[in-house]
């Protein structure tokens, strides 16, 4: 069963969220002394990020990674490298240790070895991810449709990530080369929080909740399993 937080303000969501963040993060480094936090990009969760930068906790033991990356330079306006680097690793964060997807590789697909190998490295189990959804159900990089989806929804993979040609569309923007976290990495992290907002994405969320091919809503892959803890945020 998914938790479900409803606020009726952003701002509300924020504070709240940022809050649980930091108390997940706390837990992890008394229990394991070192924390991985998975975030995505995105407008909907950078001012989270930015609250969560200010809090009291010991940035330099805590490792940052990302879901999902598109296959673009660490300048391109689509970066969520970028997005991260702006609003995260800032103010009290600034002292946690970051892992990108994006290397040189000129493809995903060439590149991804050497991005396994560096999320290979980061601390398991993770201690906390940061999902989003689409209006198409998609979540991370699992999209639809997508080339290497089928890989990446495998339930027994041992790769962390998997290079994603998405088909392009309205969400998906111009750059669907992309890579993400597979579906084994994510069911290695000890909490998944799924943040959206919108009543249309609510929607969508519920119709993902009842049962149907994961294929075509792979935010499914997340709400019907049994293994992580999921809670969703959602603000209108």
């Amino acid at each position: 069963m998914v938790k479900e937080f409803f606020f009726e303000q952003k701002q509300h969501l924020i504070t709240a969220l940022a809050a649980e963040c930091q108390d997940v993060l706390h837990e992890a480094l008394s229990k394991h002394g070192a924390a991985t936090l998975l975030v995505s990009g995105g407008t909907t969760p950078a001012p989270l990020y930015e609250a969560l930068s200010k809090t009291d906790l010991n940035w330099k033991k805590i490792k940052i990674a990302l879901v999902d990356e598109r296959w673009v330079d660490s300048d391109h306006s689509a970066s969520n490298e970028a997005l991260i680097k702006r609003n995260l690793l800032i103010n009290n964060a600034k002292s946690a240790t970051f892992t990108g997807m994006k290397n040189s590789a000129p493809t995903a697909v060439k590149g991804q070895a050497e991005t396994e190998a560096n999320y290979q490295k980061l601390p398991q189990p993770f201690s906390l991810a940061i999902v989003g959804m689409g209006i198409d159900g998609h979540t991370a990089s699992l999209f639809p449709a997508a080339k290497g989806l089928e890989g990446a929804l495998k339930a027994d993979g041992e790769q962390l990530t998997a290079a994603i040609n998405a088909m392009q569309s309205d969400v998906t923007g111009p750059n669907t080369e992309r890579i993400s976290l597979t579906l084994t990495a994510l069911m290695k992290t000890e909490r998944i929080v799924v943040l959206f907002t919108g009543e249309d994405k609510l929607a969508v969320f519920n119709m993902a909740q009842k049962p149907g091919p994961i294929a075509d809503m792979p935010i499914r892959a997340i709400l019907h399993q049994e293994q992580v803890p999921v809670e969703l945020y959602w603000a209108p």
